[in-house]
């Protein structure tokens, strides 16, 4: 959050879940490419989207997609990763409507882990998990606004639900 806040003066926080299908399983169970590959993704969707943006003639902000996740298995054994990602909130403040046909953050979203899953965005609905209040404001030197957030964020921290000795990390962050 820090290093996010020294790039922008306010800074959106998006929080969201994803699940691996049963199908994928085997495939993630040994590493996290997964979520490696849904970063890229979604960090190549948000581009081209501020490219086709600007080609319109609109005025477009420039944002960094950093992000923060952690790997998790359920009691029932359903792998997921818990994800946030910060963004320049003069790029981007919302989610958006919970439409796939929507051309906000949340289509961005899905697309992106059904592109990492090789399956289609309709195929992965149920996938993606959008918990209640699912972003934050973050505006340098208030306190409480990195407060609240980072309050948030700490859900990610918790240890019951971690794999440890598999190999490859449970939590991992943009530098």
């Amino acid at each position: 959050i820090q290093r996010a806040l020294e790039k922008y003066n306010r800074v959106c926080v998006i929080r969201f879940d994803l699940y691996v299908p049963e199908e994928c399983c085997h495939h993630a169970m040994s590493s996290n490419q997964l979520v490696g590959d849904f970063i890229a993704s979604l960090r190549a969707k948000i581009t081209y989207s501020q490219q086709r943006s600007r080609a319109s003639g609109n005025r477009v902000h420039e944002t960094d997609v950093d992000y923060i996740w952690c790997r998790e298995v359920s009691v029932e054994g359903r792998l997921h990763y818990h994800v946030a990602i910060l963004l320049n909130h003069n790029a981007y403040a919302f989610i958006g409507r919970f439409s796939l046909e929507s051309s906000n953050m949340y289509s961005r979203i899905h697309q992106a882990w059904a592109s990492a899953l090789a399956m289609y965005p309709e195929d992965i609905l149920g996938y993606v998990h959008i918990p209640r209040k699912p972003f934050y404001e973050v505006i340098r030197e208030d306190f409480n606004s990195i407060n609240e957030a980072f309050k948030r964020l700490s859900y990610f921290s918790k240890q019951n639900s971690k794999e440890y000795s598999r190999g490859f990390h449970t939590f991992g962050c943009s530098r």
